[in-house]
């Protein structure tokens, strides 16, 4: 997000109506037999893969179309600002790598989204309609490259009102990214024709929230594609307190769901993602983040209900304006957390990517 960070607040809530106690999950309510007949149908990635692949890419597409090796350099961070780092984990939690990026491109920078593309491909996306593509070395990112976002014209998305991403999810190829200022999702088929894929819209995102209008840079910073194929978006900021939850329908509307995230001490919701557990259940994680120009950048990471299932990242920690995050089960059972920073391409500001291995 390329302006002063908003200080807006948000927290973990679980909560289908209503808002929990700090530290606890509220139960959600349950729905009535008539709430359930007349419910709209959620959309559907299975039921719409068919028809974005082809909008969205030219026969006979190649997956490096449109993307460029970036030059990168990537630093670990060194013993001590590592140790201060590791010390703010909760106990059973481990640092995986942290890394600052620079480049002398400069095109590179504003990441403000990524996903895992797949095992070893992590996808990001910048807030001026931008790609970038890393290889995984394990948990650490590795040699990138970098392209530009198309509209469904085939033409570059040009200004803020066009090209403002600010987060993803990516299913087999298929890249769905949320913007600002013009409030939508789009999909893009990045795995078969690269940065030359087109954008398909798959749903306008409201534009008010109980009849307020909802300002232009406080829109769906969130967006995460459920294990069963549904999609989700939150809001930064709706009102002065609550950070909103939503769903995309199967008539490609969108609504909220009447999920919210309660904010006491100026924190926003920028980034969420879901996973499947081995015992079958999803479990979403959320990271929100707060600026004040006293203590800077902060961000909280909450993988789960519990006090011991979070993360504050606040001074003397080497952190930034943490916006993007992408989750991975691994074999072992612990869940992989990875975070971005968006250095809003000012030379004030860090790219930085961490990776944290915690329990589940």
């Amino acid at each position: 997000m390329n302006r002063s960070l908003s200080l807006i607040s948000a927290v973990w809530i679980l909560a289908l109506s209503g808002c929990a106690a700090p530290g606890e999950a509220a139960e959600p309510a349950a729905a009535s037999p008539a709430a359930e007949e007349t419910a709209p149908a959620l959309w559907n990635f299975a039921a719409s893969e068919d028809a974005i692949r082809p909008e969205s890419c030219e026969e006979g597409g190649a997956p490096m179309r449109g993307l460029l090796p970036l030059q990168l350099s990537i630093e670990a961070l060194n013993a001590k600002q590592s140790e201060v780092l590791a010390a703010r984990l909760p106990e059973g939690a481990a640092l995986a790598g942290a890394w600052e990026l620079t480049s002398t491109d400069p095109n590179f920078g504003g990441l403000s989204g990524i996903a895992l593309e797949d095992e070893t491909t992590l996808l990001a996306v910048t807030d001026a309609g931008g790609w970038v593509k890393f290889g995984l070395d394990g948990a650490a990112p590795a040699a990138a490259t970098i392209g530009y976002m198309r509209g469904a014209d085939g033409k570059f998305l040009t200004g803020k009102t066009e090209n403002d991403a600010e987060s993803l999810s990516v299913r087999d190829g298929i890249a769905f990214v949320s913007f600002e200022r013009d409030f939508r999702i789009e999909a893009f088929d990045i795995g078969t024709c690269g940065a030359s894929a087109k954008a398909v819209e798959i749903a306008k995102l409201p534009a008010t929230y109980e009849g307020r209008a909802i300002d232009p840079n406080e829109g769906p910073e969130a967006l995460t594609l459920t294990p069963a194929g549904s999609l989700r978006f939150g809001f930064e900021g709706a009102t002065g307190s609550l950070s909103p939850l939503g769903d995309v329908l199967r008539d490609g509307s969108a609504e909220w769901s009447g999920t919210e995230t309660a904010n006491p001490d100026g924190f926003a919701l920028v980034a969420m993602d879901t996973v499947s557990l081995p015992g079958g259940e999803d479990r979403e994680i959320y990271l929100y983040r707060a600026f004040d120009p006293l203590r800077g950048a902060r961000s909280v990471l909450v993988w789960g209900p519990d006090e011991a299932d979070q993360l504050t990242l606040s001074r003397p920690v080497m952190t930034d304006n943490f916006e993007g995050l992408a989750a991975r089960v691994l074999e072992t059972g612990e869940l992989r957390l990875w975070i971005v920073s968006d250095n809003n391409f000012s030379k004030m500001q860090r790219t930085l990517i961490y990776a944290f291995d915690v329990p589940l």
